[in-house]
C-alpha cells in the first residue's frame, strides 16, 4: 500500500513541476508610481518586462496601460524605448500635427526583478506641445507590481499535504 501512495505522490509532483521545468521566460510587472508632471498632473501606466532567466537586461518591455496628461496620444502613437538599467524614453512615432511629445524617465537605480526605483528628478524631463520646452518632474518612481500566487500552486500545496497526511494515517 505504501508504494501506491509513493507513486501517486511522485506522479502528482511530476504533473505540477513539468510545466515549470519548461519555462523559458519570466515576466515582471511594474507600475509608474506617483509620477507628477507638476503639482497635480499625474502620468500613470503599467508595463511588463519579459526576459530570459539570467539575462534580465536584454528583455523586452510592453506597456499595458499608459496615460499622459495634456495629450490625446495613445500607446500605439508612441515610440517607447527601454533601457531597463537606466531609463524609459517616450516620443511620437510621427509628428504631423505639431503636437510634440518627449518624455525621459531616468532611474536612480536600475530596475531588477526584485527592485523598484525612484526617478532621478534632475535628469528626468518632459515636454508636451509645439514649444519643445523641457520641464522637470516633481516626484515619482517605478514600483514592482505584486503578482498573486496562482490557484494551481495553492491546489498543488493542499493536495501534497493531503497525500502526506493520508500516508501518515495509514502507517
Amino acid at each position: 500500500m505504501k508504494s501506491h501512495y509513493f507513486y501517486t505522490l511522485t506522479l502528482t509532483i511530476a504533473l505540477y513541476l513539468a510545466p515549470i521545468a519548461n519555462v523559458n521566460a519570466s515576466i515582471v510587472s511594474y507600475t509608474l508610481d506617483n509620477i507628477f508632471l507638476g503639482t497635480t498632473t499625474q502620468m500613470t501606466g503599467t508595463f511588463d518586462w519579459d526576459y530570459t532567466p539570467g539575462d534580465f537586461e536584454n528583455g523586452t518591455g510592453t506597456f499595458k496601460e499608459l496615460s499622459i496628461p495634456g495629450t490625446s496620444k495613445t500607446i500605439k502613437d508612441l515610440n517607447i524605448s527601454f533601457d531597463i538599467g537606466k531609463s524609459i524614453e517616450f516620443s511620437l512615432i510621427q509628428n504631423l500635427d505639431n503636437d510634440g511629445l518627449d518624455i525621459s524617465l531616468v532611474f536612480v537605480n536600475a530596475l531588477t526583478p526584485t527592485q523598484s526605483t525612484l526617478l532621478d528628478l534632475t535628469q528626468s524631463k518632459w515636454s508636451l506641445g509645439a514649444t519643445g520646452t523641457n520641464h522637470s518632474f516633481t516626484k515619482g518612481g517605478i514600483s514592482l507590481t505584486v503578482v498573486p500566487i496562482p490557484s494551481a500552486v495553492l491546489f498543488f500545496g493542499s493536495s501534497l499535504l493531503g497525500l502526506i497526511s493520508m500516508t501518515k494515517r495509514k502507517q
